[in-house]
């Protein structure tokens, strides 16, 4: 099974081809992957990224079994792109062939399979602004112990001092830096930069073996209303 996974939901873009001969997640092969941070838009970096990801892995688009999508929280533009991406890629097909997917779950990933980070939990943490983050919590089997949400970095110190004192603290995603800065608790560790980046083929993986749904049916998931939703109801009122 051939997956294509994209990832826009933050300033790095994330592209990857994965190609799965087994029946489980450690029974894959990255054929490509590609990450992008530059001054360049999504909008007009992404299609360029796919078409070299998939030259790089010699696979032809037709070729692609599984599209899999971070579609959310994250940049409110950036979920647009992704998803409105994937659900051109994927339209003219007739299969259920698309899986949208958390990027806060797939930042989690990159940790997937490393045995020295046992009862560590994963923090994945992107940029909400105004010292607010997307966040959820997994313990170092991946399960989710705190769903996504939007948090204040405030109320993440109080929750991980409250309900997780003693416990070691890996944070990840591009909101790690000022949760590290900025909390105090005794188990944070810092990690090296490339584990906080978004990885397309973490997205691919958590894709294999998830239920694909058809491209008309691939949605995003903002967590919190976009400024325009906002702007309506204030205006209803």
């Amino acid at each position: 099974m051939l997956i294509l996974g994209i990832d826009t939901t933050t300033k790095t873009a994330s592209t990857a081809v994965v190609n799965f001969g087994g029946e489980k997640p450690r029974d894959f092969t990255v054929l490509s992957e590609m990450q992008s941070c530059g001054r360049i838009s999504h909008s007009e970096n992404l299609m360029p990224m796919i078409d070299y990801t998939l030259k790089c892995a010699g696979v032809a688009l037709s070729e692609i079994d599984l599209f899999a999508v971070a579609n959310g929280p994250g940049s409110f533009t950036g979920i647009r792109i992704g998803v409105a991406t994937v659900k051109g890629l994927a339209f003219g097909s007739d299969s259920n062939n698309c899986i949208g997917i958390s990027p806060l779950y797939a930042l989690a990933y990159n940790f997937y399979g490393y045995n020295n980070i046992a009862d560590f939990l994963i923090l994945p943490a992107i940029d909400a602004r105004r010292k607010q983050v997307y966040n959820s919590v997994f313990d170092s089997k991946l399960n989710y112990l705190k769903k996504d949400r939007i948090i204040t970095v405030g109320d993440l110190e109080t929750e991980l001092n409250a309900e997780f004192a003693g416990r070691r603290a890996i944070f990840t995603g591009d909101g790690a830096d000022m949760c590290y800065s900025e909390i105090d608790f005794a188990g944070k560790i810092q990690v090296p930069e490339i584990l906080k980046k978004p990885s397309a083929s973490s997205l691919c993986r958590i894709a294999y073996g998830s239920r694909p749904v058809h491209a008309r049916a691939l949605a995003p998931s903002y967590l919190i209303k976009t400024q325009a939703e906002r702007e309506f109801d204030l205006h209803e009122k």
